[in-house]
């Protein structure tokens, strides 16, 4: 018998249960079924008030949470403005480093959160979860858009430093350096936060982007402060 024959079953053996009532029995039966619809609604009242409650009370933890977060990465990324201050005399002499600063930050920002992405979507789609075959993979992954981003970023600074090859070059390794690290850092910043310091994993996006803010600065400044300085203080001596 199929399940819609049972029901049908069912609802004629209550038609004729129910047609045999008497009066009384009627008004009984209908004072049931109303306490039962009451209880039924004060049950799904108080379930609704309950879950209000709880949402109620995890929006704020979450909205506190953000904003301590946000605070925190707010006086972190401030730090980024020392750096600039010791590299002061680069900066003055080859203006180039603040004309690409916020290409290369942004580039490694954006590099990272692609790759958290890409993280944090696995983490919450699989149970079983090995770190060592995706940073291996990712490394390589990182090398080779590293060598790609730093091509296109090598000729935009050639085309507008009008061939001069040294700063097309500074600011062409920068771009590596920091692509590579930030998408090796947007790996393994998820699989930390969740998994050893117990803090949800999509906090990894506002990270990555301060810290690679903080990090592409130093290598930018380093790498220019080596490049345009050195390099060429120790060429003309040769010279």
């Amino acid at each position: 018998m199929t399940q819609r024959h049972r029901s049908l079953k069912i609802i004629d053996t209550f038609d004729e249960q129910f047609s045999s009532l008497s009066s009384e029995d009627l008004q009984t039966f209908v004072a049931h079924v109303r306490r039962r619809l009451d209880d039924v609604g004060e049950k799904e009242k108080s379930s609704k008030q309950r879950n209000d409650i709880e949402e109620e009370t995890e929006g704020q933890s979450t909205i506190w949470s953000r904003v301590c977060l946000l605070s925190f990465l707010l006086i972190l990324q401030s730090g980024s403005s020392f750096i600039l201050q010791s590299f002061s005399d680069l900066i003055s002499r080859h203006i180039l480093i603040t004309m690409y600063l916020t290409m290369l930050v942004g580039a490694g920002g954006n590099a990272g959160n692609q790759a958290a992405v890409l993280v944090i979507r696995r983490l919450a789609t699989s149970r079983t979860f090995s770190v060592r075959p995706l940073l291996i993979r990712e490394t390589f992954s990182a090398i080779i858009i590293g060598l790609l981003v730093t091509s296109v970023g090598f000729v935009r600074v050639w085309i507008e430093e009008r061939g001069a090859v040294l700063p097309s070059l500074t600011i062409a390794i920068a771009l590596f350096c920091i692509v590579t690290s930030s998408i090796l850092l947007g790996t393994l910043l998820p699989v930390i936060l969740q998994r050893i310091i117990n803090v949800d994993p999509a906090h990894a996006g506002p990270i990555i982007q301060v810290v690679m803010d903080i990090l592409g600065v130093c290598i930018t400044c380093a790498i220019g402060q080596t490049l345009l300085v050195n390099f060429s203080s120790h060429k003309h001596k040769e010279l």
